[in-house]
């Protein structure tokens, strides 16, 4: 059972009180959750389980608040972006000291004795979808189907984006997952790159040859080079030597070093020219993680469907795609 206190008024510093005896009784008690068999909106009508509050006079039924971000905003104090031991026994003062040990080692997924917002975004899932896979319903569906091993570090974890897909077992613990995820995200930000930079070649080529006098590098029906559409003979070797040299000095010596970073997360280059990451909340960050993460793959997707497209076509995606040509020349100004 959840804890109980007195309340006679809701005043701010009231309802704030509801709110964290709502994360102790969803972190510290199974009964706050809901079946898992139950559909989601189910799910989310059952885990706003009531909490009984004694007043004064008769007794009144008060329904227990989700956590939210702004809670975990609340009771992080210091704003180090985690939840220790002590700003939980401050926050929550109603509660006995078991209970907020309770919470803490509900919470900490890692073991490092605090709760960081991707284990508390997980705590925010539990308390909708159940306790199974952490509250993930993707990773539980992956599970139900087979598609990933009970025993697989995505069966249970807090990485931004996990749908619970390994169909092949390739993640055997968290350090192997970290790399795959570098390797993902690095893909994916190259894919979103050559998504823009493929079409915009086919477009643009004949403007740029004409205007510098060098030979059209297109191959028939207007196709970038390519391992299917050929033309790389025509490309001078040292382009490719230069490519190879730059892509090995930057892995070497830069990345390798970012890479030493303390608690670096996979893929964080610490590349932020525009200011559009630094500064943001913790909950608008893991959103921009996930954005980035779901853009990648789908251009990851966009590219293999251009190759596959201009092979079997034998024509430009421009040509074969004109709601892509519109959308290339208006982000190129009409050109």
């Amino acid at each position: 059972r959840g804890p109980s206190c007195c309340i006679t008024h809701s005043s701010p510093d009231t309802m704030f009180s509801l709110k964290l005896l709502a994360l102790a009784g969803a972190v510290a008690g199974t009964t706050a959750f809901a079946p898992m068999g139950l559909s989601p909106a189910t799910r989310r009508a059952g885990a706003t389980s009531a909490l009984r509050m004694q007043q004064d006079g008769p007794k009144t039924l008060i329904k227990q608040t989700f956590l939210t971000p702004a809670l975990f905003k609340q009771i992080d104090a210091d704003n180090s972006g985690s939840i220790d031991l002590e700003e939980l026994k401050s926050a929550v003062k109603f509660s006995s000291s078991a209970d907020v040990r309770a919470l803490i080692q509900r919470g900490d997924l890692n073991g490092d004795g605090v709760i960081d917002y991707p284990e508390y975004e997980r705590l925010m899932n539990m308390e909708v979808y159940g306790d199974a896979a952490g509250g993930n319903f993707y990773v539980r569906q992956a599970l139900d189907l087979g598609l990933l091993k009970p025993t697989s570090p995505l069966a249970d974890c807090v990485m931004v984006g996990n749908k619970g897909f390994d169909p092949l077992g390739l993640a055997k613990n968290l350090v192997e997952l970290d790399t795959f995820r570098e390797a993902e995200i690095k893909h994916g930000r190259l894919a979103m790159l050559a998504a823009v930079g493929w079409p915009a070649a086919e477009r643009l080529n004949p403007y740029f040859t004409k205007a510098m006098g060098a030979p059209d590098l297109l191959v028939a029906g207007g196709k970038v080079p390519s391992l299917l559409n050929g033309g790389l003979e025509n490309i001078n070797p040292i382009f490719f030597a230069g490519v190879i040299a730059f892509t090995a000095f930057v892995e070497t010596e830069v990345l390798n070093k970012v890479k030493l970073r303390e608690n670096r997360q996979p893929g964080d280059l610490g590349f932020d020219p525009l200011g559009l990451y630094k500064g943001k909340s913790f909950e608008e960050k893991r959103s921009l993680e996930l954005k980035e993460l779901q853009n990648g793959r789908l251009a990851m997707i966009g590219i293999v469907g251009y190759v596959a497209e201009e092979f079997v076509t034998k024509f430009s995606v421009l040509t074969e795609t004109p709601v892509l040509e519109k959308a290339v020349e208006k982000a190129l100004g009409g050109v």
